[in-house]
């Protein structure tokens, strides 16, 4: 029995890393597809865990509307000194169709970001 659940468990963890692959990649199709573009500024620049692990927020408008987008970095300061470039200016790729759907252009620190990006 105890073999059946940890079995069950992998296949728990493989089909939900597998979905949210899959949903990814449906989000970075779409931004693609129906792509457009915006400024955006970084709002926030946050530690994970044990401090292996960052992220920042940015925001942007789309017809007088906010949006807020997230993306995984590795720790980098920009030029100014800032950690994650926060209140920094760059563009943000979105969905014209589902505008919540967005991936910011980090320009030169593009390096950093930890997020996978299938379609670019």
């Amino acid at each position: 029995m105890k073999y059946n659940k940890k079995i069950l468990s992998l296949l728990v963890f493989f089909v939900s890393i597998f979905s949210l692959l899959i949903w990814n990649y449906f989000k970075q199709s779409q931004i693609k597809e129906y792509s457009n573009r915006t400024m955006g500024k970084v709002i926030k620049f946050k530690s994970g865990g044990g401090g292996a692990r960052y992220s920042i927020s940015y925001v942007y408008y789309v017809d007088a509307e906010k949006y807020v987008g997230h993306t995984g970095i590795s720790f980098f300061k920009c030029d100014n000194g800032k950690k994650g470039c926060v209140g920094n200016e760059f563009t943000v790729y979105y969905s014209s169709k589902n505008p919540e759907y967005s991936r910011i252009d980090l320009g030169k620190y593009e390096k950093y970001k930890t997020t996978v990006e299938f379609i670019k």
